[in-house]
Formats: C-alpha cells, structure tokens, sequence
C-alpha cells in the first residue's frame, strides 16, 4: 500500500499516517452481485465504497 506509492518523502507520509486511522474490510460478492451493486452506486451518483458504507450506517441505525 503506502510502500507502493510513488511520490515525494512527505506524501508517503501523509498516506501512512492516513491509513493509520482506516480499516480495511474486503467484500467478495459474485460478479452479478457486483454488476448490481457498482450500477446502483453509479445511479445514485455515488462510488462503490461511499454507497456501501451509506447502505451499511442506514441499515446498523434500524
């Protein structure tokens, strides 16, 4: 991650220190299930990961 990035001394600091504060968790759906996810986030004009994490706050909020 940080160590692949190509940039200077500083901005690679900046994105490890940012990761620090991030997690990581990774989905596997299968391609139809992802085909309709990355429509749906693309119809609502939003990235995958922003219309994810909105889906999953409304739903944790029930």
């Amino acid at each position: 991650m940080a160590g692949d990035y190509k940039g200077t001394d500083a901005q690679k600091k900046a994105v490890k220190e940012y990761q620090k504060t991030r997690d990581a968790i990774m989905l596997r759906p299968s391609k139809a299930d992802g085909t309709q996810i990355r429509q749906a986030a693309a119809d609502a004009g939003k990235s995958v990961q922003a219309y994810i994490l909105q889906a999953v706050r409304e739903y944790m909020d029930k």
